[in-house]
């Protein structure tokens, strides 16, 4: 069988990429980032399952899916302005196929997208960590950005379930799981300071979400993980729901390492998987 053998968890700011370019390969983005890649080669994934979110670019309100899986051979990315390479994204559609009847049968009602493209949410983990050694991916989408979102709780659950369905998918893939966002961010909206864009309105709450992973309480994290609450902490807070699914998948413990960028609102960290 299919085998879980590490989780990641990461940010998707779309900026970092022309950052890094122009600040160079000791910016604090590319350190992290290049741990992150270093770490993920040690796992030597065949497929990366990637938690994401999109921001009205891949789909829109007159079809928004909760919950959503990419089946395809292929996709490409970023389908928005970001300010990096384009990609040819290889997908494992076996396993997203399996991946999407098991949820089913495990009692999520699953959408399916077989002709789409990503935005940043996918492919800035994918640029960082991923683009060098094109690895194939199953794409799945967590609505974190419009609201009413997910519970915590379903999100961790949706985790649970695809991880029982990569250990019933058969042959010997080598499976990691990753999960894309921020803990506090908003984008475009009142609690952005004024004359920016976007920011992080809560800190403390971002700081907060890390001291709960990297204590395994993940129990206690859910329940404190309101919809009211995650409105709090930005209008994009919702990409905790990602990290959690990556969490759900890889069983919940405390991280390997986890390292903040607090100015963000967002972390880095990685999780061991039951590599054999």
């Amino acid at each position: 069988m299919a085998q879980i053998v590490g989780g990641l968890g990461v940010p998707h700011t779309p900026v970092f990429p022309s950052h890094v370019v122009k600040k160079g390969p000791g910016c604090e983005e590319a350190l992290l980032y290049g741990e992150l890649a270093r770490d993920l080669e040690a796992m030597r994934p065949d497929v990366v399952v990637l938690f994401s979110n999109d921001h009205f670019n891949t789909f829109f309100f007159d079809n928004f899916p909760m919950l959503s899986i990419g089946v395809a051979q292929q996709t490409s990315g970023p389908n928005d302005e970001t300010e990096m390479p384009s990609y040819q994204v290889a997908v494992h559609e076996a396993l997203a196929d399996h991946a999407r009847a098991q949820c089913i049968l495990g009692g999520f009602d699953m959408a399916v997208t077989q002709e789409f493209t990503l935005d940043h949410a996918f492919m800035v983990p994918y640029h960082f960590l991923m683009g060098h050694w094109r690895t194939p991916i199953v794409p799945v989408f967590i609505n974190g950005f419009s609201n009413p979102l997910p519970l915590a709780q379903r999100a961790y659950a949706l985790g649970r379930t695809l991880r029982r369905a990569v250990e019933s998918f058969p042959g010997d893939a080598r499976v990691v799981a990753m999960g894309s966002g921020s803990f506090s961010l908003e984008i475009g909206g009142p609690l952005a300071p004024k004359g920016s864009r976007s920011g992080t309105p809560d800190r403390a709450w971002a700081a907060h979400v890390q001291a709960r992973m990297e204590a395994a309480e993940i129990a206690q994290l859910m329940e404190e993980a309101t919809g009211e609450r995650l409105a709090r902490a930005g209008n994009a807070a919702g990409e905790l729901l990602n990290w959690l699914a990556m969490l759900g998948m890889v069983g919940g413990g405390a991280p390997t390492w986890m390292k903040p960028q607090a100015q963000h609102g967002h972390a880095y960290g990685v999780w061991k998987g039951d590599a054999r």
